[in-house]
């Protein structure tokens, strides 16, 4: 498989497609950008014999449309499911299905999808993934073998890195800022982002010391910009991190949270939410 680390993960499978086969549902859970997608795709490879291609009529990958400023996965994406099902694998041997972000899926979706759950398709494989499965139904957790994906070590990172054209410093910074999450260091390699989040975390520091004026001018830049829940998750590592030095930390931390809560559920007032915290600080 391609994703590194996880071998205990990989040994179980190897060990189920060797005896015998893959069980109807599973449930991905862990820390988002560990890797739990990726091996789910790397399980398809592994039992298909084949990588994933855009036309391959035994695999169907199903996420919130971000593209589109959807936030959910709907019972329309769900029902398309039976129909892909419905048919045979071909050329198989299994059909998979995995559901990224799956807490995100609606009351409704939830309730077809654990329909699929209750009446099995022969030699498919449904895969959920997410980083939140108490936001998903007992129904449905009840009904999945889960399988944990827990961060990497701090050598598995440094070993990554090791010949990575990376000042030490760097590198460090990539090491502590991770919290053992190889795809957000991949993340931020491939775009080149090492010295945006120094500006960021920078930024931050400064506002959090400047009045209520520049703190709702600087969340009404962040929240236009669209790009405030990750930055609200670099917040949240780089205290928990680097947070010693800090006045009153614990209930930076605490506040940062309930703020991070906030701004991944649509329902709520995200500009509010970002004026109330920088207020706050």
């Amino acid at each position: 498989m391609s994703v590194l680390g996880f071998d205990k993960q990989k040994k179980h499978f190897e060990q189920v497609l060797k005896t015998g086969i893959l069980a109807h549902a599973y449930l991905f859970t862990g820390p988002d950008m560990v890797g739990k997608k990726q091996f789910a795709f790397d399980l398809y490879t592994k039992a298909n014999n084949r990588e994933v291609i855009a036309t391959d009529n035994d695999f169907k990958f199903i996420a919130p449309k971000k593209e589109e400023d959807e936030t959910k996965i709907y019972i329309e994406d769900i029902r398309e499911l039976r129909n892909f099902l419905s048919f045979k694998p071909l050329p198989g041997p299994y059909k998979f299905v995995v559901i990224d972000d799956a807490e995100r899926l609606t009351e409704e979706g939830a309730n077809a999808f654990l329909k699929m759950l209750e009446e099995p398709f022969p030699m498919s494989v449904l895969i959920l993934v997410t980083s939140q499965p108490r936001q998903l139904p007992l129904t449905i957790i009840s009904r999945c073998q889960e399988v944990r994906f827990l961060p990497h070590n701090t050598e598995l990172i440094e070993e990554f890195l090791k010949n990575k054209r990376l000042s030490a410093d760097d590198k460090r910074f990539l090491v502590e800022m991770s919290g053992g999450r190889l795809g957000w260091v991949m993340q931020i390699l491939e775009g080149n982002k090492q010295d945006k989040i120094q500006k960021t975390i920078q930024e931050f520091r400064t506002v959090a010391r400047q009045g209520i004026f520049e703190k709702l001018q600087y969340a009404k830049k962040i929240f236009e910009k669209e790009d405030y829940p990750v930055l609200v998750d670099l917040w949240i590592r780089w205290i928990r991190v680097y947070g010693n030095d800090l006045d009153k930390t614990s209930k930076i931390l605490r506040n940062l949270l309930e703020l991070h809560r906030l701004v991944s559920q649509p329902q709520y007032n995200h500009r509010l939410a970002l004026e109330n915290f920088l207020i706050n600080l």
